[in-house]
């Protein structure tokens, strides 16, 4: 799998269940009418629970500058929520889900279903907002190494 470029992400979430975020790469585009989006997320990971309980999630898809915002949110700096969050500037758009205000680009969303397929589930996420950033270069994952699109 690791020969597969993806996109990388900031999974977040925020609600009863608390505030929450995680590196993620498995995402995208679902349906255009209506609006929604995919997220594949390891059933053991924080923020799997945390989803669930809050109902909604942003993915903030990474700018080609913030491979040391997605080493943080993927733990290489620790387990904790706040220092990860701290490491960045954030806002909210609709669902109260944090969005990162310098990603390439935010999708706010509600989460509509949930399917358990191995060891992860896929979030299916109706789109509530966007927010566009002004970056020019995405981050990109591949050969176990970050890359600028």
């Amino acid at each position: 799998m690791s020969r597969i470029a993806s996109a990388v992400h900031v999974l977040t979430t925020d609600g009863a269940s608390g505030r929450c975020g995680a590196t993620v790469s498995a995402a995208c585009s679902l349906t255009d009418a209506p609006p929604a989006l995919i997220v594949c997320v390891n059933r053991t990971s924080r923020i799997h629970a945390a989803v669930l309980e809050n109902r909604v999630f942003c993915l903030n898809t990474l700018a080609g500058h913030q491979s040391a915002l997605s080493d943080i949110f993927a733990g290489r700096a620790g387990a904790d929520m706040e220092p990860r969050f701290a490491a960045a500037s954030w806002e909210q758009l609709v669902t109260g889900a944090p969005v990162l205000s310098d990603a390439l680009m935010s999708a706010d969303c509600s989460l509509l279903q949930a399917h358990d397929v191995g060891s992860h589930t896929i979030f299916v996420g109706a789109l509530k907002a966007v927010q566009l950033g002004s970056a020019a270069e995405a981050l990109v994952y591949k050969g176990r190494a970050y890359h600028s699109l």
